[in-house]
């Protein structure tokens, strides 16, 4: 095994996150750590249909890593290298806390911080092993997937390489570079899955190699991707002042903080020397009884005076609201947005509370039954994915979305220019374009939230059928199959059909007649094949040929199958041509 590719799927949904070409340091950190014991590596940032599949095809191993909103095209470039016989390793936050569901479309899990585990599971695969004694990995034995322990000692920061950037295709097409000092936080907001992932203890890299990493970026903007880059003002100070010492010519830098930064005066100059032009907080809300209820623990004087004193220094602030917290109602959102205006921050995100897996929300509310949907490519925030309890799921979308387009409006675009200068215009006049960009491409989400409200959380049996062959010149090849079993049921917006029995072409037109009109409001359908067999490998391509048809009337589909060889019939219909990711997802269901 020499030549490894790892990537970083982004999602086709419309949001403000698939405009921001930087990746997350994760890969980076892995690629640099297989280049440096002799691998091949290449890492690619990009959707499904925008990878180079020529060379990602040339790949002894192929690892991905996802977030919750990118694991459904994460799914999907998997199951099309697996039809292609390449071993595929699935990593990432997501797959940490689902690990039964994405095993299901993967070779192997990693769980966690991966720089202690994954190299060791490239070098296991190399030599044909089972990776038994390899710390938060899941894999496959006998048909079952076996999830070892986790690791038991976080992972020391000055242990892991500087992160080489130049493995990721057309690196330098980068505006802003990531660059990470940390890891943890302590404080353990009930939203967050950063405590459950990095642990509750804040771990420094060593001031000499942030410095080391930095030189090699003068002349360009950079982003500290800590989660609080100020966590530990000694650390922080010391750091600014080598940076302001060595005279380390950055064009800029944002970060990551929380409000009370401000108030650490001597932090503040020394931010300002060292070339800090935005930080990026999480005020969440201005609902008292919210941020108690968020676990924050700060107050909305504390958010006002931090603007002020951010501005008095010079620096832009980009605000982060949260919504849909328990105390929160319609005039909550609208008033927040005119605080936002009042207050002056330059630029703000508006997201509703999404409750991501590995988080307490999550628990409670999937406990509760209060989750509308589990299309996790709907969880970045800027959908309402579950029923609040002071405000309808439908009013949480679009007050948010009337919010957003209250602040990022024309008459607003220039209010900052005085106070932090044109930058803040460009930011509030490209939010007034991507806002009405997305509540144009999501008209559809209200309709889905209307519906929702009249689902039936019981199954409901839409129709059973025993499909047979009219046809007496298809007797030939068909006297002997047995009539094709199809039900088709519905729970909470998703389809669920079953098919099973032996499958010819006149089975696939009757089906297709018998599927002509589905419910409109439904956008995902989860179909079944684990009982299905084709009379020929013709019939299962064209069976494929329908999936993909069927791909495009619904927001997500997923192919269940237990036969790997009729995985790849699936994926592999167009051999040839194939260059695009199929519109539906395939898990193999391994006996």
């Amino acid at each position: 095994m020499q030549k490894i590719v790892l990537i970083e799927p982004q999602s086709k949904e419309d949001h403000v996150y698939k405009h921001v070409r930087m990746p997350r340091l994760g890969l980076p950190l892995l690629g640099t750590q297989l280049q440096e014991a002799g691998y091949e590596v290449n890492f690619y940032l990009g959707t499904g249909d925008s990878l180079p599949w020529s060379n990602i095809f040339k790949a002894d191993l192929v690892g991905i890593s996802t977030t919750t909103a990118t694991c459904r095209e994460g799914y999907q470039i998997a199951g099309l290298l697996r039809a292609n016989n390449i071993p595929v390793v699935i990593g990432g936050i997501h797959a940490s806390f689902m690990p039964d569901e994405a095993v299901q479309f993967a070779d192997y899990i990693v769980r966690g911080e991966a720089e202690y585990s994954f190299l060791p599971l490239v070098r296991s695969i190399e030599a044909g092993e089972l990776p038994q004694d390899i710390p938060g990995v899941s894999y496959w034995v006998d048909g079952e997937p076996v999830h070892n322990p986790p690791e038991q000692f976080k992972v020391d920061m000055d242990t892991i390489p500087i992160p080489d950037l130049t493995l990721m295709e057309k690196s330098s097409s980068m505006r802003t570079i990531p660059v990470m000092t940390s890891r943890g936080c302590p404080y353990n907001c009930t939203f967050c899955c950063v405590t459950q992932m990095f642990g509750r203890r804040y771990r420094y890299r060593c001031t000499e190699s942030i410095l080391e990493e930095l030189a090699q970026y003068e002349g360009k903007h950079i982003f500290f991707c800590d989660d609080n880059f100020v966590a530990d003002p000694k650390h922080s100070r010391e750091l600014l002042r080598e940076m302001i010492d060595r005279n380390i010519n950055l064009k800029g830098f944002g970060a990551q903080v929380r409000a009370d930064a401000a108030f650490d005066d001597e932090l503040m100059e020394l931010m300002t020397r060292a070339g800090c032009s935005i930080v990026y907080i999480g005020f969440e809300s201005i609902n008292p009884e919210t941020l108690k209820g968020y676990n924050k623990q700060q107050s909305v004087d504390d958010i006002k005076e931090s603007i002020r004193r951010f501005h008095e220094y010079g620096i832009r602030i980009h605000g982060m609201f949260v919504f849909g917290g328990d105390a929160d109602t319609a005039d909550t959102i609208r008033e927040t947005a005119d605080f936002a205006l009042e207050a002056k921050i330059d630029s703000i995100q508006f997201m509703m509370l999404t409750p991501m897996p590995g988080t307490p929300l999550y628990e409670q509310l999937e406990s509760e039954g209060r989750i509308i949907t589990y299309d996790w490519s709907l969880y970045e925030g800027q959908h309402a994915v579950f029923k609040p309890v002071m405000i309808s799921p439908e009013d949480l979308q679009n007050e948010t979305v009337k919010a957003l387009k209250k602040f990022y409006s024309l008459t607003n675009i220039f209010d900052n220019v005085t106070t932090t200068g044109w930058a803040s215009a460009l930011h509030r006049a490209i939010g007034w374009g991507l806002t009405r960009h997305f509540a144009y491409q999501n008209r559809w989400f209200v309709q889905f939230l209307k519906n929702q409200q009249y689902a039936n959380p019981q199954p409901v049996t839409l129709f059973e059928h025993l499909l047979q062959v009219p046809d007496k010149a298809d007797r030939t090849s068909q006297t002997t199959t047995s009539p094709l079993k199809v039900s088709l049921t519905e729970q909470q917006g998703v389809l669920y059909l079953k098919l099973k029995g032996f499958a010819g072409s006149l089975h696939l037109r009757e089906l297709k007649r018998t599927l002509k009109k589905l419910p409109r409001h439904c956008s995902q359908m989860v179909v079944n094949t684990e009982g299905l067999r084709f009379v020929s490998e013709k019939t299962a391509a064209g069976f494929a040929a329908y999936l993909e048809k069927l791909g495009s009337r619904v927001r997500r589909l997923q192919v269940i199958t237990a036969a790997e060889k009729q995985a790849r019939i699936f994926l592999n219909w167009k051999r040839k041509s194939r260059i695009k990711l199929p519109r539906f997802e395939v898990r193999v269901y391994k006996h």
